[in-house]
């Protein structure tokens, strides 16, 4: 891409917490033409930033920003990120990811607004749903989780390999009742996407149920955790570990820790004495991908509990010589 900026594909691939947005995102990026550049800004609601490194661990071009979400930064913040990344990469395509915690409406205005509205071609937004999520009023009643299905185009049961008949049900039901219609209602599992989906037109006539919702708000430091890394929206709660690239994990004992956890998210990337490892757990299910080392190791966990006990655990799962 020569000349200036104009026109550029953008899509927002939103979904509540562990749904498989990476992944939806990394199987998208396998999918596109071989001459062109995409690139991904990814939002962390946790301070440490991990997803960074598991694009850019895949190849991606991408710009992370952590400790927070983009609709609660969509001013300076989010248009300074959102500029250079589009500077420096000149991509064919931008694939947008907020945080799962996050609300899409700033940022869909802010997207399709003057700032960006010559520079960006806004397509269709696609959320994807755990269909087991369904049968749990904690996420039904949770007005985040209803306005990134409200405002989506492309609405997609993921996991569905791990859904019961019910669960299938109730997708369905929720899906087809919501107006204005979708442009497509569609189940999958692993995350797997059609890249086609991408180039399907974005209706500006959806609304948010709840435009007012979301709050963020910072929350003690827990022990010896710098403040910055912690962080709170409604009844979830983040906090976040850097360590020192020289700090090595027992891999068994780290292990037991993360699985045994009641979070609702944990993702990690650490060094242990098995390997280095990109850790992504939901509900207790881990899965390691060995991966190249990094400048340290990153622990991000997000729950419902206190987090206040979990240092003092992690820390005491490192080998000391």
């Amino acid at each position: 891409m020569t000349g200036k900026l104009s026109n550029i594909p953008t899509n927002l691939i939103m979904g509540f917490l562990g749904v498989g947005k990476t992944t939806a995102i990394l199987n998208l990026l396998q999918q596109k033409p071989a001459d062109e550049n995409w690139a991904v800004l990814v939002n962390e609601f946790g301070k440490v930033g991990i997803d960074g490194a598991i694009f850019a661990e895949a190849g991606a071009t991408v710009k992370e920003i952590a400790g927070g979400c983009l609709c609660c930064a969509v001013n300076v913040p989010f248009q300074i990120g959102i500029n250079r990344l589009l500077k420096e990469t000149k991509p064919d395509r931008l694939l947008i990811e907020p945080t799962g915690l996050g609300h899409p409406k700033k940022v869909l205005e802010l997207l399709s607004g003057s700032a960006f509205n010559q520079v960006l071609d806004l397509r269709a937004s696609i959320c994807l749903v755990d269909p087991e999520k369904l049968k749990d009023d904690r996420y039904t009643s949770n007005e985040n989780f209803i306005d990134q299905i409200a405002l989506a185009d492309v609405l997609v049961a993921n996991k569905m390999d791990l859904a019961d008949a019910e669960a299938s049900t109730l997708f369905y039901q929720y899906a087809e009742k919501i107006q204005p219609e979708k442009m497509l209602i569609a189940q999958t599992t692993q995350g797997q996407l059609d890249v086609a989906w991408l180039d399907m037109q974005r209706s500006s006539l959806r609304h948010a149920i709840f435009p007012q919702a979301h709050k963020i708000t910072k929350i003690k430091s827990l022990n010896n955790i710098d403040q910055d890394l912690t962080h709170q929206a409604g009844d979830f709660q983040s906090v976040g570990y850097i360590f020192p690239k020289e700090n090595c994990f027992d891999y068994p004992q780290l292990n037991k820790l993360l699985t045994e956890l009641n979070t609702e998210r944990i993702k990690a990337l650490v060094q242990t004495n098995q390997g280095w490892f990109i850790i992504n757990g939901v509900a207790g299910n881990m899965t390691y991908t060995l991966c190249k080392p990094a400048m340290n190791s990153r622990i991000e966990i997000i729950a419902r509990q206190d987090l206040v006990d979990i240092s003092t655990a992690i820390q005491q799962c490192l080998i000391h010589p």
